[in-house]
């Protein structure tokens, strides 16, 4: 059924702002496009050093919009909160062929507010072990507290996701059993990551000296040897969150066996780690997301929840803006 004048006039424009943005970053670059866009992004430093690992970049007003709106879904109410994003963050990792980042590093020190907690203790995923001393990590990457190295591409969330449903986490474990190819591994990963740790706080006596008051000795001990994934030297081998694993090998770069399994474990069901022609409309503002021709539909954590409450927030105003419609219609007619 056709709208009316004022509704197509709006939908002709959107489609004309997403055809200009698709010029920007659809079609497949040339390698000389790719490099531009690449080295677009600055070097970087981190309180006056710079980024620990070579692959990092600087983060970009673009890129913590993009990171605010497109890949972790925040409220209206809270794209204030980019200023915020861009203090918490050390920089960006890896970065795909349309320029955005894949992954993010957060600062292990940075609090939201003066009564929040740390998160010293958890250098890679979601965890809350320097609140808990005895908490166990889930055996998949629940959503209970803020990451220091963070997963954002949605292509790749969404892949991973698929993933690990199928089962590839116990296929993966398999191989980090005593006598298989990934023995001792992970430990090394666990090891790259308690050093990065020290790397980012080293010189932050002041800051360490309030977490140790906060945390109490036995907590901050804790905190300060686990690795990935919250794991802790002692604990038995798990590869606990493939998006973790990924996010360390987006970040650091060229040593995480267990992450290059996962991405070529990807490749294999046909996705392009590197994003795929249509997936920049998802990340590019300029595009409204009805009409992206990919996007986040759905994946799990907190950006899920959110996506599922934007979800029914547009079926809802639809659904009140056509029932206002045919109040008009029916006035009209009478």
């Amino acid at each position: 059924m056709p709208g009316s004048a004022g509704e197509d006039a709006v939908f002709s424009l959107w489609r004309c702002v997403a055809s200009v943005a698709q010029r920007f970053c659809g079609g497949t670059p040339s390698s000389s496009q790719s490099v531009a866009r690449a080295s677009s992004a600055a070097a970087g430093t981190f309180r006056g050093k710079p980024l620990p690992y070579a692959g990092m970049t600087a983060l970009t007003e673009a890129d913590l919009e993009c990171i605010d709106q497109r890949h972790l879904y925040r409220k209206p109410a809270d794209f204030g909160a980019k200023r915020e994003l861009g203090r918490q963050t050390v920089g960006a990792g890896g970065r795909c062929r349309h320029g955005w980042p894949q992954a993010i590093v957060y600062d292990p020190l940075y609090r939201e507010r003066p009564d929040k907690s740390h998160r010293l203790g958890d250098t890679t995923r979601p965890g809350r072990a320097e609140e808990h001393p005895d908490f166990e990590a889930c055996d998949r990457c629940s959503d209970v507290g803020l990451p220091r190295m963070r997963l954002t591409c949605p292509l790749l969330v969404t892949a991973i996701d698929k993933l690990e449903k199928g089962g590839a986490m116990e296929r993966y474990n398999q191989r980090l059993l005593p006598g298989a190819d990934w023995e001792g591994e992970l430990q090394k990963v666990n090891e790259a990551h308690r050093l990065l740790r020290l790397e980012l706080i080293g010189d932050r006596s002041a800051e360490l000296a309030e977490v140790r008051q906060i945390l109490g000795e036995q907590a901050f001990a804790i905190a300060m040897r686990t690795g990935l994934a919250s794991l802790r030297p002692e604990a038995r081998p798990d590869v606990k969150c493939l998006h973790a694993q990924v996010a360390d090998e987006l970040v650091r770069g060229g040593d995480n066996p267990i992450a290059k399994q996962v991405l070529r474990d990807i490749e294999d069901q046909g996705v392009l780690i590197h994003g795929s022609e249509e997936c920049c409309d998802n990340c590019d503002v300029r595009v409204p997301l009805p009409l992206a021709r990919w996007k986040l539909d759905r994946c799990k954590n907190n950006v899920g929840k959110r996506l599922s409450r934007g979800r029914k927030q547009a079926a809802s105003r639809a659904t009140s803006l056509a029932g206002d419609v045919g109040s008009e219609r029916s006035d009209e007619d009478l």
